[in-house]
């Protein structure tokens, strides 16, 4: 079972994946299970919210259907914990491995770098695939709750691009952290580009020289246009599916020669 450096990544990685997956389930029904009263009560009080807020909070009238709510309240509000995640993960499963001195017993071994590089990247995609996937299933079974039933191919579209954004932000982690050997300082590069990210995304509607700078959030080819309303945009998934690619590519290019830190 635990013949590959894959496999025993995952197997590694179990228990949080179970946790944060639970955490996710738990956190994203309750949400779903408020949208009656969200409806009927905060979508009336929107009406007169400035422009500049419009763009995190929404109109009045996305609050009138389902598919408004899980987006501004579902995905454009739990996809930071999956990018949090993402980070975490990223920046731990190479940089935090070679602080602690494991990395360097592990490539003692009859492997490739490359090899380590690659399967440790794939099981962080599904690790992370998987704590998306949990988000559906709660928006699921949520909406079977309430008795308010919505287009179910669309939301498990939303939640795979959810988890190609998350992707980019964990590959920036992976990335940095397999080029400098640091975690800590990885993470928090990745952390700022995150907040960065989000601002830009978040006040382009009244910031008109941020659209320029919006061209480089990734959180712009999740929520422009909404995937509950307008569906997928193959472009804004081969954008975000090319940033995934070049910042493996990058890291992979420098892990193969950059000399490992020993303890």
């Amino acid at each position: 079972m635990l013949r590959t450096i894959f496999s025993k990544t995952l197997y590694e990685k179990r228990w949080a994946m179970l946790w944060w997956g639970l955490a996710m389930f738990v956190t994203t029904l309750l949400i779903v299970l408020l949208f009656p009263t969200f409806s009927e009560a905060f979508g009336k009080s929107l009406q007169d919210v400035p422009d500049s807020l419009k763009q995190v909070l929404g109109n009045a009238s996305d609050y009138q259907h389902i598919e408004g709510f899980l987006h501004l309240q579902v995905f454009m509000q739990m996809i930071f914990l999956t990018i949090i995640y993402g980070i975490i993960l990223g920046t731990g499963l190479i940089a935090g491995e070679e602080g602690q001195g494991t990395l360097q017993t592990l490539l003692a071994h009859p492997v490739s770098r490359t090899k380590v590089y690659f399967h440790k990247a794939a099981a962080a995609a599904v690790v992370l695939w998987v704590v998306n996937f949990t988000m559906f299933l709660a928006i699921v079974v949520g909406c079977m709750m309430i008795n308010e039933p919505t287009n179910y191919f669309r939301v498990f579209l939303a939640t795979n691009l959810q988890w190609l954004v998350s992707m980019v932000f964990a590959l920036v982690g992976y990335t940095l952290g397999v080029m400098t050997g640091k975690r800590g300082l990885s993470g928090a590069f990745a952390g700022i580009y995150v907040f960065v990210a989000y601002l830009v995304s978040s006040l382009v509607a009244t910031v008109d020289w941020m659209k320029y700078l919006n061209y480089f959030s990734p959180i712009k080819y999740f929520s422009e246009p909404r995937i509950m309303d307008a569906g997928l945009q193959l472009d804004n998934v081969a954008i975000l599916a090319g940033a995934c690619i070049g910042l493996t590519l990058i890291g992979w290019i420098v892990f193969v020669k950059r000399d490992i830190y020993s303890q």
